[in-house]
């Protein structure tokens, strides 16, 4: 996005997964189908969610050959990989990892039946010069995943919602389905009068991770039971989308829905049943109480927000911006101040729908895991001062 790069200092970053032990329900349901290939006691298998290998062989040295190929094209290239690899020989595996249609960008995570997921050692990762593709060294188990990122699930992203809305602290409600028919679910919270909606949104883009990490630390916080939040919830309501874009999220795809469309081009046109449904229910929300800020949680290879110009009165998405600049020190962060109608962007149809200062949230892949908690609780709490400041008496 073109416009005038500043740096803030203070903005919501990724939370890096904590280590966590591997289902033996993730090898299960990977191997439950003939594998991709197989050869010299070798086995690799993608049958699982967020799985993505396009074609697979094993040489007579064992060594795995596997191409990763986007959905479609063209393409924003964001090259997701996710497969599981049998050794019934012992010994270390080697994995070739080639690009088609893109080039390395995730460094592996690696994880066995029981134990923590863990990024691989960088000396265990050769990544060739041109970026086309990656050979990996995998250690000598049975069994292994090898994937992007940290692995997710449909039910694992729902799960704390789910779990709320059980404890009667939010309403679940499918505004739709995708095109495989899998929900569009959003999360709601509805105070008795609100001054007004607020809307978070994530996962349009099936490999980000983690921007939906720092969307979940952030819900957390205005979820939570701290005097703030609870005045923060008396007067607005909150929208939550943690899965924009299920399809692709399951399939391993690399950027698109099943409609090969960047749903993040897609608001406005809304050519996709995602968009549609998701549009639809923020133009339902603000008949009720009016949008104050959309807030769109994504990862790219650094840390960046894409903001609009300074709007010349009170904006809560301005106000927040700038109680957090106020914050923190010597945690700078790129803003890119632009506005571009009609660009499908949902930044920009949101500017233009309701009038607010909407932001596009870009957490750095690889974000170190401390300073992006400090920030996104920052962020978060910078939210609910905003939203109850003087300046804004109505919220906005």
């Amino acid at each position: 996005m073109r416009g005038a790069a500043v740096l803030l200092s203070g903005l919501v970053l990724a939370l890096p997964l904590a280590a966590q032990p591997l289902a033996d329900s993730w090898f299960t349901a990977a191997t439950a189908g003939p594998p991709a290939c197989e050869g010299q006691g070798r086995q690799v298998h993608a049958g699982f969610e967020r799985a993505a290998v396009a074609e697979c062989r094993i040489d007579a040295d064992g060594h795995v050959m596997v191409t990763i190929r986007p959905e479609n094209q063209p393409i924003n290239p964001s090259p997701w990989y996710g497969l599981v690899v049998r050794n019934a020989g012992g010994g270390e595996t080697q994995v070739t990892l080639r690009y088609d249609g893109g080039r390395h960008r995730y460094a592996p995570w690696q994880g066995q039946p029981g134990a923590d997921i863990a990024r691989l050692a960088p000396q265990r990762v050769a990544v060739a010069p041109d970026g086309r593709s990656a050979t990996i060294s995998l250690p000598a188990a049975p069994v292994q995943l090898l994937i992007a990122q940290p692995p997710a699930s449909v039910d694992g992203v729902l799960a704390p919602f789910e779990a709320r809305v059980r404890a009667g602290q939010l309403q679940r409600l499918d505004v739709g389905h995708s095109i495989a028919r899998r929900p569009i679910a959003t999360y709601w919270h509805r105070p008795p009068a609100p001054r007004g909606t607020i809307v978070l949104i994530t996962r349009q883009h099936p490999p980000e991770t983690t921007g939906p990490q720092a969307f979940a630390r952030f819900t957390d916080l205005v979820l939570g039971d701290s005097a703030a939040a609870r005045a923060f919830r008396a007067n607005h309501a909150l929208m939550f989308v943690p899965l924009a874009n299920p399809d692709g999220f399951v399939m391993g795809h690399w950027r698109h829905n099943l409609g090969g469309t960047d749903l993040n081009r897609d608001w406005g046109p809304f050519t996709q049943p995602e968009t549609r449904a998701l549009g639809a229910a923020m133009v339902q929300a603000a008949q009720a109480a009016p949008i104050l800020a959309v807030i769109d949680f994504h990862s790219t290879q650094r840390d960046v927000v894409y903001a609009p110009p300074r709007p010349a009165g009170p904006d809560l998405g301005e106000a927040m911006l700038q109680a957090i600049a106020a914050d923190l020190d010597g945690a700078s962060i790129r803003i890119d101040r632009a506005h571009n109608p009609g660009n499908g962007v949902l930044k920009s149809w949101a500017r233009d729908r309701f009038g607010v200062g909407a932001l596009t949230w870009e957490v750095g892949d690889d974000s170190p895991a401390e300073r992006t908690r400090r920030l996104a609780e920052a962020a978060a709490n910078a939210l609910m001062a905003s939203a109850s400041s003087p300046a804004n008496p109505q919220g906005k």
